[in-house]
């Protein structure tokens, strides 16, 4: 790794594309019983999507995020690519959880059982992109890890939450294709797939952050501010989407309830982690882009975009 521990280059595809994508149901399953244990589990997922190679190369006169949404991206060190999706994504993917787990290995506070939820939610992104469950044996050259740097985990393991999201985006449209053909042993996969991203999700946010108070005062929090003094996530055009579709779950049945209470329970769950990030960081003030100084950022996120969140997918108001 380069001194400063920038991380490489990932190249997504802009999220409109997903839902102009041919869909097909995964060709391979891995078993939740073939996990592993702690970080083995992470390596298992990250050695399996090893192999892809980028589709296409990125360019900018195709890009139709608008300006704040570029500059996001470019902070995290994404190009965009509007071709077809799948091929992009099982490159990104296996660049992305590569370095995820090269990071894990120099040390995080997550348990066992958390890096287990992650890696499961990871093997099934890669079940959706295509990959064999099987590893080839003869390519298990050792990974060369790195010295651990907290700029470098705050931005590579963004990358980590910016493909369980294209995941999510996938699913949505594949869940619409299943919901208009009434086949419900499909959606029900889906959901279940779903909600195991949800959970994946709010481990991989957690992880992004797992550093110190004087590494944010020092680093993060400075490097955001010098890069753009009012840097926000609301720039994020892909959860953006996201947001936006997951209207498609009001259109999901009341046979399909466990389902839908886990993915209800998993979205509480994942604005809380990010409610409690905040109140560890910056306490009982204002994010960077807030306009209004008195405004606590982790009481926005309970209340006002929870509720958002929860009101478009049909949850209604009640947790």
């Amino acid at each position: 790794m380069p001194a400063h521990h920038q991380v490489d280059l990932l190249t997504l595809p802009l999220p409109h594309c997903w839902f102009e994508a041919e869909t097909a149901l995964p060709a391979h399953r891995f078993k939740a019983a073939n996990l592993g244990t702690g970080s083995d589990a992470l390596l298992g997922v990250a050695r399996r999507t090893q192999g892809a190679e980028l589709a296409d190369k990125a360019r900018p006169e195709d890009n139709t995020l608008d300006g704040a949404q570029r500059s996001f991206d470019t902070y995290f060190n994404v190009l965009r690519a509007d071709d077809l999706p799948i091929p992009q994504y099982r490159a990104a993917l296996g660049q992305t959880l590569k370095g995820c787990y090269l990071d894990v290995q120099t040390g995080v506070s997550l348990t066992d059982r958390e890096i287990e939820v992650l890696s499961l939610g990871l093997h099934r992104l890669a079940d959706w992109a295509q990959f064999p469950t099987t590893v080839d044996s003869a390519d298990d050259t050792p990974w060369e890890a790195h010295s651990p740097s907290q700029l470098y985990r705050w931005k590579q393991q963004h990358h980590l939450f910016f493909v369980i999201v294209h995941g999510m985006l996938y699913l949505l449209h594949v869940l619409e294709e299943a919901l208009d053909k009434s086949h419900a042993p499909v959606v029900r996969a889906i959901l279940q797939d779903f909600a195991e991203l949800m959970e994946a999700s709010e481990v991989a946010f957690r992880l992004a952050s797992d550093f110190s108070q004087e590494a944010y005062d020092t680093e993060i929090r400075p490097d955001m501010f010098a890069f753009d003094p009012h840097f926000s996530g609301l720039f994020y055009a892909d959860h953006k989407e996201l947001i936006t579709r997951l209207r498609v779950l009001r259109r999901v049945g009341s046979d399909f309830g466990e389902e839908l209470d886990r993915i209800n329970a998993a979205i509480t769950q994942s604005y809380e982690a990010h409610a409690l990030v905040c109140l560890r960081f910056v306490g009982e003030t204002s994010s960077l882009a807030s306009k209004d100084e008195t405004r606590v950022a982790a009481e926005s996120i309970r209340n006002k975009y929870v509720k958002r969140t929860k009101t478009i997918a049909g949850f209604g108001k009640d947790g």
